[in-house]
């Protein structure tokens, strides 16, 4: 007797539950979330398609395309490396190795520079800025297409990371107002920058060996372990602020760890202090966790 075919719905459940064992997934929900784009990618539909498609049964091509996608996820390959994009403030960003993938709570550095472009007293004629430590593109990208008044720097030290960048600053058309560099965070910098952003790896290196095993596995180790202190870059930042921000009006805007906001915030208010830059107003941001992901550093501003 011939068995019936398959229907996709539960061979999508099936991919869930092995997700999930695999530790893939922190729960059904996620799991199913990575079955549904997997499948997707496989065979070139949005989830939107796979939801409504689920009662069918698929293509014998669809699945065995499926299987090798699965079973890279299975092995902890990062998805947005499998899927070869990441969304990020409603951009969709090309990704792969040789990049750290963006994160959601990256949002709220974006969200702060905008705030930044937008109050500052050149915020109508061109504000430049710098985003260190650029890997793909994301906040460089991101302001430059929400602010169209800026003229944005992306720099980073991995040429491997800054394809990725240069990908995308094509992807979105950007390459007018974006410059990508080659460098050791801001060095390669010649004009003042008026709003100056950095990610920089913030991970303790004690810390970085507890990571979950995909980000150690796939993701560049120079774009997460910030040294022993894990703000070691970030305090080699701080002392190059006064040299590379604009003199009248500036800010500089770090994410970091849990915790680390008041060291970061001591950094940078003494290296400006120390450069006669001021008076300082100190901004820490939360991100969606509640967590004090940003600390912003501006001089200069009207009501500062």
């Amino acid at each position: 007797m011939t068995s019936q075919p398959e229907p996709l719905r539960a061979i999508l459940r099936r991919a869930a539950d092995h997700l999930l064992a695999a530790r893939c997934s922190e729960d059904l929900d996620e799991a199913s979330l990575e079955a549904d784009l997997l499948y997707g990618r496989a065979s070139g539909l949005d989830r939107a398609h796979v939801i409504a498609r689920g009662a069918g049964t698929p293509s014998t091509a669809s699945v065995e395309a499926f299987d090798v996608l699965l079973a890279r996820r299975l092995r902890h390959e990062p998805l947005a490396y499998i899927l070869g994009q990441r969304e990020f403030f409603g951009m969709t960003f090309e990704v792969g190795p040789g990049c750290l993938i963006p994160r959601p709570e990256t949002e709220t550095l974006v969200e702060a520079a905008l705030a930044a472009v937008t109050e500052h007293p050149r915020a109508r004629r061109l504000v430049r800025v710098a985003d260190i430590g650029t890997g793909s593109g994301a906040i460089a990208l991101a302001v430059a297409k929400h602010a169209p008044s800026t003229k944005v720097w992306g720099i980073d030290v991995s040429g491997e990371a800054l394809q990725w960048a240069a990908r995308n600053m094509r992807r979105f058309g950007l390459m007018e107002r974006v410059v990508l560099l080659t460098g050791d965070l801001a060095e390669p910098l010649s004009e003042p920058i008026d709003v100056l952003c950095a990610n920089l790896p913030y991970v303790p290196t004690e810390d970085y060996e507890g990571l979950p095993e995909e980000i150690r596995a796939s993701e560049p180790q120079i774009a997460v372990e910030g040294g022993t202190t894990g703000i070691e870059l970030i305090a080699r930042l701080a002392e190059q602020l006064p040299a590379h921000l604009a003199e009248d009006t500036a800010a500089a805007i770090f994410e970091l760890g849990a915790g680390q906001a008041g060291f970061v915030e001591d950094l940078v208010t003494a290296a400006l202090t120390k450069a006669g830059r001021g008076p300082l107003d100190v901004r820490v941001h939360r991100d969606l966790r509640g967590i004090r992901r940003i600390v912003e550093v501006r001089y200069g501003y009207p009501n500062a």
